[in-house]
């Protein structure tokens, strides 16, 4: 079997370089470092990146570190539009021949996994016989000081495992919509990854219920100092965290 993670950190002129350097900042402190503790590291990391990023050299010296692999975005558009363009960036090149089992792990580059994750998905990984998206679907979301415990399954940071001849992708959907194009297995009810919400981040959710705790932070090998903020107990518009 091979397993990868796939990421897109895509970053053109139209951030600013003030914006540029906070998120780089934030993948050094949380994503490198999550990838970098796992217990298995018999994975390869694939990277979408903008070849107009003036932080080019930098981010790939950051994710060479880790041994990452680097695929390239041209495009014009703005961030929001990159952001969506990576669903359409050619990861089946990347990947190459299928003529064994392939496990594509989605993660964003500002969010981390817990440090047995990798391992626990080549465990499960190793069974799957069928196209199939492996859930963990319980994390942590963290904005300003503050986490939310989330239950989502269909989240973004699941695992399409698919059979030799399948050339399909994590990026080939919308994590929403997973349970329309593959089967489903919940395979750990631990807390498995951890979702930040800042000031650079495109999608919204921005809240929080509680401090952060020591717990909390024993759950992730990341540097918590990108994250930590007084926490101001807000009132929360958006409850009953359970995403289908």
């Amino acid at each position: 079997m091979r397993q990868y993670v796939l990421t897109r950190s895509a970053y053109g002129p139209g951030w600013s370089i003030e914006a540029n350097q906070r998120r780089l900042a934030m993948t050094r402190a949380i994503t490198i470092r999550s990838l970098a503790s796992q217990s298995s590291r018999h994975f390869r990391w694939l990277v979408l990146l903008h070849r107009s990023d003036p932080l080019l050299a930098e981010r790939m010296a950051a994710f060479s570190s880790t041994g990452a692999d680097f695929l390239f975005l041209d495009t014009s558009g703005t961030s929001a539009e990159v952001a969506w363009q990576g669903y359409l960036a050619d990861w089946r090149a990347a990947i190459g021949q299928r003529d064994d089992l392939v496990a594509m792990t989605r993660l964003d580059d500002d969010d981390a996994l817990a440090p047995w994750v990798m391992e626990r998905i080549a465990e499960m990984a190793g069974r799957v016989r069928q196209r199939t998206a492996l859930m963990l679907p319980l994390g942590v979301r963290v904005w300003q000081g503050g986490y939310t415990l989330v239950r989502h399954m269909t989240n973004a940071m699941h695992t399409l495992v698919t059979p030799p001849d399948d050339e399909a992708t994590v990026y080939d959907y919308g994590h929403r919509k997973v349970r329309q194009f593959a089967r489903v297995q919940n395979i750990d009810n631990r807390v498995a990854w951890l979702w930040t919400r800042h000031e650079d981040t495109i999608s919204g959710w921005r809240t929080a219920d509680r401090p952060l705790t020591p717990h909390i932070r024993s759950l992730f090998d990341v540097d918590w100092s990108v994250l930590d903020r007084p926490f101001v107990r807000q009132r929360v518009t958006q409850r009953g965290m359970v995403f289908r």
